[in-house]
């Protein structure tokens, strides 16, 4: 520890090449610290803010939900076991048709991401059908 963090001034001269190691590495092991020093702040509310637009793709969609989970949580969108709580978020965040037809899921469907994203493009892509059909109904 003495070595890496000397107590005393040992009048390192940046100008050699020995001493310039051993303040580089002093440096980097400050930087280090301060960087590690503080726990990453967890705002789960910045996550919950984040809503699906009315004409946004799933794509973007998910991209936004997964910056935001990595930014401001300790959650890894990549990581299996986490997705299951990215897919809840996901479920509860998307646009008003692709979460009523979500809600529906049961068992393990409702809890598989890829299971989720596979149904919200269903929905997605077949919007525009959907309202042709509610149109000829009200004609």
């Amino acid at each position: 520890v003495d070595q890496n963090f000397p107590s005393s001034d040992l009048e390192w001269d940046p100008n050699q090449l020995g001493p310039r190691g051993m303040l580089t590495r002093y440096q980097r092991w400050i930087l280090f610290g301060v960087k590690h020093a503080m726990p990453k702040a967890i705002n789960w509310s910045k996550i919950y803010e984040v809503r699906q637009e009315l004409n946004e793709s799933l794509s973007a969609f998910m991209e936004r939900l997964k910056e935001t989970a990595r930014k401001y949580t300790n959650l890894d969108p990549e990581k299996p076991e986490e997705a299951t709580q990215l897919a809840s978020i996901f479920m509860g965040q998307s646009a008003p048709d692709i979460r009523k037809k979500l809600q529906k899921l049961e068992g393990p469907e409702s809890r598989d991401l890829g299971k989720m994203l596979e149904i919200a493009w269903t929905v997605y892509n077949n919007r525009e059908k959907e309202k042709e059909v509610r149109q000829a109904r009200r004609d």
